[in-house]
């Protein structure tokens, strides 16, 4: 049997060739599995304490937002923000005034969609006196609309009224519920 010469400089050379065909020749399966990877990296978080949040429209200042702790969640091009430990949102009028006023003890904003969804607690007060207690809801600022699937207690100067189901606007001047469960008349000595 002949021995095979093996030239050092020739193998030298070809290994980095044979890497290089061998790591550049993924499935579909993997380049796919690669990007998704890539993909999950590109998210960002941001916590924050103390937070003082003002959305602004048009030069404008539409809504302040306060909340001990914030964590922004970013991929993509689009952002959610969840608030806890006591969230104030005050929605205002074009003069700056409050219009509506929001507490919770938790909060998520969801900024692609112009959305709060408000759970834990939720308190709702207009200027006109109006009132409204849940578990969750939901306040879309592009058509300045509330939604919450879950039962509810609305209160004006003249009565009150219980149910599930709420769809309206956000200043409570215009509501309807799905399923009634209680309304009642108060009286002058009782507000």
């Amino acid at each position: 049997m002949k021995p095979i010469a093996i030239d050092i400089r020739a193998l030298i050379l070809l290994l980095p060739a044979f890497l290089f065909t061998a790591c550049t020749d993924l499935s579909d399966y993997d380049r796919e599995r690669v990007r998704d990877a890539m993909a999950d990296s590109l998210l960002s978080v941001t916590e924050s304490r103390n937070i003082r949040m003002e959305l602004i429209e048009d030069g404008q200042r539409i809504v302040s937002v306060h909340s001990p702790f914030a964590a922004t969640y970013s991929r993509e091009g689009s952002s959610e923000t969840d608030l806890r430990d006591s969230v104030y949102v005050a929605v205002l009028d074009s003069t700056g005034a409050i219009e509506t006023e929001v507490t919770s003890r938790s909060a998520r904003y969801l900024g692609h969609q112009s959305e709060f969804h408000f759970s834990d607690d939720v308190f709702v007060r207009t200027r006109d006196g109006r009132r409204l207690r849940t578990e969750y809801l939901e306040w879309s600022h592009s058509d300045r609309s509330i939604y919450t699937p879950d039962f509810v207690i609305i209160v004006t100067e003249a009565d009150s009224i219980t149910g599930y189901g709420l769809t309206g606007t956000d200043d409570l001047s215009s509501y309807r519920l799905t399923e009634v469960t209680g309304e009642f008349e108060l009286e002058q000595n009782e507000r």
